[in-house]
């Protein structure tokens, strides 16, 4: 009877654990384009621009990514072209209002319309979102300017290393700058009158550190959500190793202490990461444009929208939280005490003393 009771307990601990565990696979469901053609995002994104500033800053880089198409289709062809090569849909379209992106911890999808274009990892740069677009634009010419397309994801991991070690240097020359009242900034810019020199200036080093943030924020984010998944992982291997020690009806101290350290470990990093997608998500939600056009902010250039992989995050982590107190009871349960062998002697040197007063 007792041996069944420790498999019963056994039994609810392993399943607690391994549908935790299990619950951390859709987060690999955005990183191939082959296989489950299925993404259980952390949220998703389009781009849409509002306001006067955001359409020009679309547009322009719009123009920008139709001249590197222009000579990455160049670079593709020898002799005569085909002028029908230039039309819009064999162009760079990643800030096209049709795309929507679909982004996870370890990866993201595309999606054009009703049509999935690719998915990919997105490496330790996590669900940075500016990421996201220098990556599908390196991913873009790498396809139109190899025929046949060879491996996209090395063009694409090409540009956003470009473009991290481009935002680190930006940002260490901006600062220099401002000690010299912003000289070189206001040059770049070209404006002349002073007043709009400095505020433009401090505008753009505004923006440069923003970037910066978003890498930093998500380059942790990342980190900390693998940590949060190898916690996992050991908590249901301890489970399991608990679950064998119960079975020959052992008590010891080693592993229900292992178990609660784990299982501790294990509800910070999800707390974390909770904490830091919420964040996150609700930090993109101020790019959004409003219902109410006439309070629409400057930078109103992203929709966002919550993604089922979110759901299953909050799932997830309600499960954690009510193993926890289930885990440390069981442990203490089963643990072996320090003065356990202590307190077998007295009390069999007090059951002797009354046996010999009687």
């Amino acid at each position: 009877m007792l041996v069944f009771k420790r498999f019963i307990v056994w039994t609810i601990l392993f399943s607690i654990t391994a549908t935790q565990f299990l619950l951390y696979l859709p987060n690999f469901s955005c990183i191939v384009s082959t296989g489950v053609p299925l993404c259980m995002a952390q949220f998703n994104f389009s781009i849409v621009g509002t306001s006067v500033i955001t359409r020009d800053f679309i547009d322009s880089i719009r123009e920008f990514l139709r001249l590197i198409s222009y000579l990455a289709l160049d670079m593709k062809w020898s002799g005569a072209t085909n002028p029908k090569i230039y039309s819009e849909k064999n162009l760079v379209d990643t800030f096209d209002a049709d795309n929507l992106y679909k982004v996870n911890f370890f990866g993201y999808c595309k999606k054009n319309g009703n049509n999935r274009a690719y998915c990919v990892q997105n490496a330790d740069s996590g669900m940075d979102v500016l990421g996201v677009l220098v990556r599908d634009v390196g991913i873009q010419l790498a396809k139109l300017s190899s025929s046949p397309a060879n491996n996209t994801k090395v063009l694409g991991d090409s540009l956003m290393l470009t473009y991290h070690l481009t935002l680190s240097s930006l940002r260490k020359f901006l600062r220099g700058d401002r000690r010299n009242s912003n000289a070189f900034s206001k040059i770049l810019l070209g404006a002349d009158d002073t007043n709009t020199d400095n505020e433009r200036a401090s505008q753009y080093g505004k923006g440069v550190e923003i970037a910066y943030a978003l890498k930093i924020f998500n380059k942790v984010l990342f980190y900390v959500q693998v940590c949060e998944i190898a916690s996992s992982f050991l908590c249901l291997a301890t489970v399991i190793g608990f679950g064998l020690v119960l079975t020959f009806g052992k008590r010891h101290r080693s592993l229900p202490f292992l178990l609660k350290t784990i299982s501790s470990i294990l509800i910070i990093g999800a707390t974390l990461t909770l904490l830091g997608s919420t964040f996150y998500f609700f930090s993109l939600k101020l790019l959004e444009p409003s219902h109410d056009h006439s309070q629409n902010s400057d930078w109103a250039l992203l929709e966002v929208t919550i993604g089922s992989g979110f759901i299953i995050c909050c799932a997830r982590y309600l499960l954690q939280l009510f193993f926890l107190p289930i885990a440390f009871l069981t442990a203490n349960h089963y643990s072996v005490r320090k003065n356990s062998k202590h307190d077998l002697e007295e009390s069999s040197s007090n059951s002797l003393a009354k046996s010999e007063i009687m």
